[in-house]
């Protein structure tokens, strides 16, 4: 039976024109329709809403302020504060006076998406977003497929890797040390992410000089506290809360996990960026066929399916609250922009037009020349 591991999907308040692609290269290259759902969070990653406009013949595009930092993806949806932080990013984007009406009627259809997700229970936040964002898409967009994606902290994989990571030889601890003291770090400061006791977002640390990790409040917004003396764990407790389903890891304790699975026979596929890890740990281990589990090169898994130029040799990809602000025109050629650039492999580059309306299906006139 072979173990597929993804982690190409990272939960967004307004996913970008990737969305499509992941969808249709996830069903190419696996044959199935269900995955993992990426919670792990990246600093400001996901939360921030930006509008673009068409003025004098060039692209500008406008960043909403927000406050989130880490976002706490992982946390159940029931959790009020946590629902909050992710509701007051549309809110904040709502009262702010440059959205047009079409932009505020997607936003808060998201909103109210991601809301009635959250009332309804069982789901994470980051769950509830994806599927509030993932329904809107493919109402614009019906010729997606639909994909189930699960986190990690619900489904029983996270049962598979928590044992592998025990099983490592030589212990996880000094592995990770190990590899730290190869790239020069005294210390990784995000190795994992998981949930106190209290219900609180922490973060876990390794220290590879002392080989101590430890845990800390995760700051999650720019007004929130994070204050907190760390407190010493044991690889043993970073590994019992894997598989409780109160921890994400990182890609690197990930791609351990997948590594030891791999050198115990079992077949492991990897769908999202590696970056580098098995190569770092075929090294490690002194062992070659380490680097050989299957997985795309780093950003072939996916790739926006249409970018605006922006700047001089910049280009800035559609995302979906531009898109469903939009004509049902310029809906459907978005289709036929998605079905050329998962045909070529690579963004369909659009040219500006008066509006992005008008760019969006002129890029469709473009494809029919």
């Amino acid at each position: 039976m072979t173990l597929d591991i993804t982690d190409a999907w990272h939960p967004t308040v307004n996913p970008s024109a990737r969305m499509p692609v992941h969808h249709l290269r996830h069903l190419a290259v696996l044959g199935h329709a269900e995955g993992l759902l990426n919670e792990f969070p990246r600093h400001r990653g996901g939360t921030t809403i930006r509008l673009p406009r068409i003025r004098d013949g060039r692209l500008h595009v406008l960043e909403l302020p927000g406050q989130s930092t880490f976002a706490p993806w992982w946390l159940p949806a029931s959790d009020p504060t946590a629902v909050r932080h992710i509701e007051g990013l549309y809110d904040a984007a709502l009262l702010h006076a440059e959205p047009s009406a079409q932009e505020r009627g997607a936003l808060a259809r998201l909103r109210d998406g991601f809301r009635l997700r959250c009332a309804q229970g069982g789901l994470t936040i980051g769950e509830a977003l994806w599927q509030a964002a993932d329904a809107l898409h493919r109402e614009l967009v019906p010729s997606l497929p639909e994909l189930t994606l699960t986190s990690l902290t619900r489904s029983p994989v996270r049962h598979t890797l928590a044992d592998a990571l025990a099983r490592l030889p030589g212990g996880l601890l000094p592995l990770l040390a190990r590899w730290a003291e190869r790239e020069g770090r005294h210390m990784w400061p995000l190795l994992a992410v998981a949930t106190s006791t209290q219900g609180i977002p922490v973060r876990i640390r390794l220290h590879a000089r002392s080989r101590r990790l430890d845990v800390s409040p995760l700051p999650t917004s720019g007004s929130a506290s994070a204050s907190g003396r760390p407190v010493l764990i044991s690889e043993d407790d970073l590994i019992g809360l894997l598989d409780t389903g109160r921890l994400i890891p990182g890609s690197r304790l990930t791609a351990l996990a997948e590594t030891s699975l791999h050198l115990d026979d079992t077949a492991v596929r990897h769908f999202g960026n590696t970056y580098g890890n098995f190569d770092v740990l075929s090294s490690l281990f002194a062992v070659p066929d380490a680097a050989r589990i299957a997985a795309c090169a780093d950003n072939e898994d996916s790739w926006h399916y249409a970018d605006l130029p922006h700047g001089g040799t910049s280009r800035y990809p559609l995302h979906l609250i531009e898109l469903a602000a939009c004509s049902t025109d310029a809906h459907t050629a978005s289709e036929a922009l998605i079905a050329a650039s998962v045909s070529q492999g690579a963004a369909v580059q659009l040219e500006l037009k008066g509006d992005l309306d008008a760019t969006v299906r002129g890029g469709r006139a473009r494809l029919l020349r």
